[in-house]
């Protein structure tokens, strides 16, 4: 996708979503919804209850959802979760199926894993193609909006192959960590150092970097300064 065509691919976008912070118990209920038809219907990965698919993370997790202007339906979800306190060897679902050093040297108390980057087989049926290409992005914006507001300094993702190179050919380079694991099919554990990861974005690709920061008031310089500040007292 050429840069005008990404440039209204991501106005589409815009104009057809919004992305929510799932901070309240209906909002949660409607992710954990999702999470159902993508987990226990469409790829059985997770058996699920009453129609809800969540685990013992998410009462330590913050999550988001993209949601249909028009229609209300929500078309994906995404979740970050949050360090215990204090630190254990559990604290992240990545700990479960990676190499146990695998967050050797990274600021523990300022990682969010983003997981649960859930979007559904007939996603975005009632929006144009144009936007339903990007709906990633839009998760993407949730995980920094989720960030942003608990301060961290990184991101760890387990991710599909695809997925990690979908991202970095528009632009979100995460960096792989250790070698890819086998969990309901292959998947690179990554990292990501957000100050530095999304001002490369900028630098490459800035009309992502405007949706996924809303124009910076996610994300803006004086509040990388002060995720520095936390990573360097943590």
């Amino acid at each position: 996708m050429n840069g005008s065509a990404l440039e209204n691919a991501i106005y589409r976008l815009s104009d057809e979503v919004s992305v929510e912070l799932a901070d309240t118990p209906a909002l949660r209920g409607e992710a954990y919804r999702l999470r159902y038809q993508v987990y226990c219907v469409e790829r059985n990965y997770e058996v699920g209850q009453d129609g809800l698919e969540w685990d013992e993370y998410d009462a330590f997790a913050r999550h988001a959802v993209v949601r249909c202007r028009h229609t209300g339906e929500v078309m994906g979800t995404v979740r970050l979760v949050l360090p215990k306190s204090p630190a254990g060897d559990d604290d992240f679902p990545a700990q479960n199926i990676c190499d146990p050093n695998l967050l050797r040297g990274l600021p523990r108390a300022t990682i969010g894993e983003v997981s649960r980057f859930a979007l559904p087989k007939d996603r975005g049926r009632s929006i144009s193609a144009d936007a339903r290409c990007l709906l990633r992005l839009a998760l993407i914006q949730g995980a920094v909006w989720l960030s942003a507001e608990a301060g961290h300094t990184h991101w760890l993702a387990v991710m599909e192959p695809t997925l990690f190179r979908l991202l970095r050919a528009t632009g979100l380079h995460f960096v792989p960590v250790g070698p890819t694991v086998d969990y309901h099919g292959r998947r690179q554990p990554a990292v990501a150092e957000l100050v530095p990861t999304l001002a490369r974005l900028a630098r490459e690709q800035p009309v992502v970097w405007n949706f996924v920061t809303r124009r910076g008031t996610l994300f803006s310089p004086r509040r990388s300064s002060a995720m520095r500040v936390a990573e360097l007292v943590a």
